[in-house]
């Protein structure tokens, strides 16, 4: 099975139709290789916590509210908010309830394996918790970390909703290593947000070429490949 990146290449909409995708929380660069392929791209984003509404920071669409109707889309791709919601059974249903039956989902967490201890967003909160020092960080301030699945919790959280058709690794955890570096000197020693920001680009880059790699059982990422319970779709396999 291809990783999201290669997916996002080799995935066509089918002849006459089926060319709708909900991409949640996905870079620009994979956005823009779905439009390349056919599919019409609506976007959207997961609320990450209780702190997502207060003054100045950006709206983001609550979590149990998706502002999509029911059976609108012809696939939905979720690249990696599912691991920082408060809820994820409730982004999961939703993500059910905008498919049309039989419609294609896409999802990519955090794996629960060898390489976990690595997260930059964990490594960060532990860093800050024991020195009291530092910003917190927008990605964990609902439940305070990122979660990491193993697989079989994955089948168990999309339940009767989806049949999950193919499983992969993807990723070496170089991304975060690449995040953890202008977290640590910028956000955490020099308390420069600027800074960070300015790094972004290159742990951009790192993360294009992270995506492509392949770990086997050592595998950053879980890829997630699984359908829309009760009709088939067509060209899945």
């Amino acid at each position: 099975m291809a990783g999201i990146a290669v997916a996002a290449d080799s995935w066509r909409p089918g002849p006459g139709g089926g060319r709708r995708v909900l991409a949640v929380g996905t870079p620009a660069r994979l956005n823009r290789a779905w439009r390349r392929a056919g599919w019409q791209v609506d976007r959207h984003a997961l609320d990450l916590g209780p702190a997502a509404d207060l003054a100045g920071r950006p709206f983001t669409p609550p979590v149990k509210a998706w502002p999509h109707p029911d059976a609108a889309y012809d696939a939905v791709v979720i690249h990696d908010q599912l691991a920082h919601v408060v809820d994820d059974e409730a982004a999961i249903a939703e993500a059910a309830r905008v498919l049309r039956p039989g419609g294609r989902l896409l999802l990519r967490v955090p794996r629960d394996g060898p390489l976990a201890w690595l997260d930059s967003y964990n490594l960060y909160r532990y860093l800050r918790d024991f020195t009291k020092r530092g910003a917190s960080l927008s990605e964990t301030r609902g439940i305070g970390w990122r979660r990491h699945y193993p697989r079989h919790d994955l089948v168990r959280l999309l339940g009767a909703q989806f049949r999950v058709t193919a499983m992969a690794t993807e990723g070496a955890g170089f991304t975060d290593i690449a995040r953890l570096i202008p977290l640590i000197v910028f956000r955490w020693l020099l308390r420069w947000d600027r800074g960070v920001a300015l790094a972004w680009p290159l742990v951009d880059l790192v993360a294009r070429l992270d995506d492509r790699l392949g770990a086997g059982p050592f595998g950053y990422y879980v890829v997630v490949k699984a359908e829309r319970t009760r009709v088939p779709a067509p060209g899945w396999e």
